[in-house]
């Protein structure tokens, strides 16, 4: 078994912070079978471990509306032969950099596609523009909303997942939003890979699951780390919050005696680890 838990990171202060709580998190869980394969532009590949798989990828440019829809990148990356190697796999995880691994990974292997638990699909007007391109795109859909945005599968399948995603979120974004970015929590470009992401497992993939307990668990939690193998920060100023974190508000806090197998804990002590070695960010 081998798996790879793929993300993308430019050179931005938020994504270094966040990502060196990732590698953080990844080192202490000690995965025998896991690569963490890292997509990242020229100047940010300076700053990423040499233990990590290291691709650069210059964000997508055309159509130009990519430029003002980073998120677009995460999925892309996996598109293009620069990710072909990924198909030596047999799992991927495609996460986000404001993420964790705890040790509760070394024993996810689920039999199915899965996603975390998403919160964008929240009426008629989006269910309705899900349907509508569907249809333009002779999808099929099998009713399933709300996939998070972490996804966790075999290599290849999830490599076609996102190569028709980023077709799909194209259109959106040179269609529906070109004039309008809609207003959530109805039809919203904020949200585009979400939706896009949702048309293209919803017809490539035959069985999956969301599983938001497994992925993209929410850090501010205090349950036990055992039954969260990824945790996600989610929108959130409670502890573990990443706005916090970055804004430097925990820095005067100890991490002695902390109890690490609650959620929010392991993320505190990851993050403030990670920040104790790189003292220049």
């Amino acid at each position: 078994m081998r798996r790879a838990v793929v993300v993308f990171v430019e050179d931005k202060r938020s994504l270094k912070l966040q990502f060196r709580s990732l590698y953080q998190s990844y080192k202490y869980i000690n995965s025998k079978d896991t690569d963490l394969v890292v997509f990242a532009t020229e100047d940010a590949l300076r700053w990423i471990p040499q233990d990590c798989i290291k691709v650069e990828y210059d964000i997508l440019r055309d159509p130009p509306e990519f430029l003002n829809y980073r998120f677009i990148n995460s999925i892309s990356c996996l598109v293009g032969e620069q990710a072909d190697f990924l198909d030596e796999y047999d799992l991927i995880l495609r996460t986000d950099a404001d993420t964790f691994l705890t040790p509760a990974w070394n024993s996810f292997y689920p039999d199915l596609y899965t996603v975390g638990q998403g919160g964008y699909v929240n009426n008629d007007e989006v269910r309705e523009n899900i349907r509508r391109v569907a249809n333009h795109f002779e999808l099929r859909h099998q009713g399933v909303h709300n996939l998070g945005s972490t996804h966790y599968g075999k290599a290849k399948l999830l490599r076609e997942v996102s190569r028709l995603a980023v077709s799909i979120a194209e259109y959106l974004l040179t269609h529906d939003f070109k004039n309008s970015e809609g207003a959530w929590p109805g039809w919203y470009a904020g949200v585009t890979t979400m939706y896009s992401c949702e048309l293209a497992v919803n017809h490539l993939v035959d069985e999956f699951k969301i599983d938001g307990r497994k992925l993209d668990y929410g850090s501010a939690s205090d349950e036990s780390i055992a039954n969260h193998p990824h945790i996600h920060c989610w929108h959130t100023n409670n502890m573990f919050s990443k706005f916090q974190f970055e804004a430097g508000n925990y820095d005067d806090l100890s991490i002695e005696n902390l109890d690490i197998d609650k959620v929010n804990n392991y993320c505190l002590y990851m993050a403030l680890k990670s920040k104790d070695k790189n003292h220049s960010l």
